[in-house]
């Protein structure tokens, strides 16, 4: 039986006690707040099945729970263990069989939430780090921009390119930023202060306030995107400072960046002609599976810039597709250091990473 969670505080606060989910942002944290389910089965019910496709990863809040392997082994895991804290199974496809031993309560969090609420959360420590913003204030505008739904639809590899771009503007009460019916020629950030959204009636030329954006939010993109007229007229209500971006520079960064990625045929080939290559996995190391071990060098995105000074230039590297879009961003890390590096896909013809 799913259970609907709603926004409380004990559930962000349990999982805060979760892994990986224990070094998420609030903000990410709460995001994905959104996105998780507690389900409840009797003594006896089947919660997921070996060679069923991952969708969710499972934690076991309360009661016991035996996971069966291939070999019919047994793993017994209780609310109390410390694995409990971690997924109970997180390969793709499963391969376990959860069966409950008790009454017991899951916490069911969507894979593909999670794997993109910890790329925003790594790409926004880089983004920080790199553009030179390091109190609280300026953390949070950025923090706020990378959690909204058009940053969820760039590349992560064009994140940084985009935060160097931005020019700051001191703003004063009541300056007109733009009007309605003019072209569209930047986009803007509010990274201090507050905006109103106006259109005019045309009758009587009356203001109508359509909305009021704060630090973080953003105005101005879809007469960019539609390469049409702006749509309504924004004012500031207080004195602020906006971070606009040119009309040119946010086209060319929404384009997918040359991302390079390789087949298994291609992987082959490189074998059998000697080029040297290194497997790189940048998930964190509770979602790598002791199988996936063997012969891959495993350093998390958050520390690949660290390790950089330990890697060798004389090979390729090929990121691991497990890591989903942490893949994308680690190689364009690698290629941004001067390194060779490749997603592997299994698709030939694949030319962007679908980050929606």
């Amino acid at each position: 039986m799913v259970m609907p969670t709603g926004n409380n505080i004990q559930l962000t606060e349990l999982m805060t006690k979760l892994r990986p989910l224990e070094g998420l942002s609030s903000g990410n944290l709460k995001e994905l707040s959104q996105h998780v389910n507690l389900v409840k089965f009797s003594e006896g019910k089947m919660a997921f099945k070996r060679n069923q496709v991952n969708h969710f990863y499972y934690y076991l809040l309360n009661g016991k729970i035996e996971l069966l392997d291939s070999q019919f082994q047994v793993h017994q895991v209780m609310s109390d263990d410390e694995h409990a804290r971690s997924p109970l199974d997180t390969a793709n496809p499963y391969q376990y069989s959860a069966v409950t031993k008790s009454d017991v309560t899951l916490l069911q969090v969507s894979k593909d939430k999670l794997d993109l609420v910890l790329t925003w959360d790594q790409a926004g420590n880089y983004l920080v780090t790199d553009v030179g913003e390091d109190s609280y204030f300026e953390q949070d505008w950025m923090s706020c921009l990378l959690g909204s739904k058009l940053f969820q639809q760039i590349p992560p590899t064009n994140l940084q390119q985009l935060f160097t771009k931005f020019v700051e503007c001191a703003m004063v009460p009541g300056q007109r930023i733009i009007t309605e019916g003019d072209p569209g020629d930047a986009f803007f950030v509010v990274r201090q202060g507050r905006v109103q959204i106006l259109r005019y009636q045309e009758a009587d030329y009356e203001r109508q306030v359509i909305a009021e954006l704060g630090p973080g939010e953003y105005f101005g993109e879809e007469s960019l995107i539609g390469n049409t007229v702006r749509n309504a007229t924004a004012e500031m209500i207080t004195s602020g400072i906006l971070m606009t971006l040119s009309k040119d520079d946010f086209k060319k960064l929404l384009e997918e960046p040359v991302v390079q990625y390789v087949t298994e045929s291609e992987l082959n080939y490189w074998s059998n002609t000697g080029k040297a290559f290194k497997f790189l996995d940048v998930r964190l190391p509770v979602e790598i599976l002791a199988s996936e071990r063997k012969n891959r060098l495993i350093i998390t995105l958050a520390d690949l810039r660290k390790q950089l000074n330990q890697l060798e230039n004389t090979i390729f590297y090929v990121l691991c597709p497990e890591a989903g879009r942490r893949a994308v961003l680690g190689a364009y890390l690698l290629q941004q250091a001067g390194f060779q590096a490749f997603v592997q896909t299994n698709s030939a013809k694949i030319k962007k990473w679908n980050i929606n």
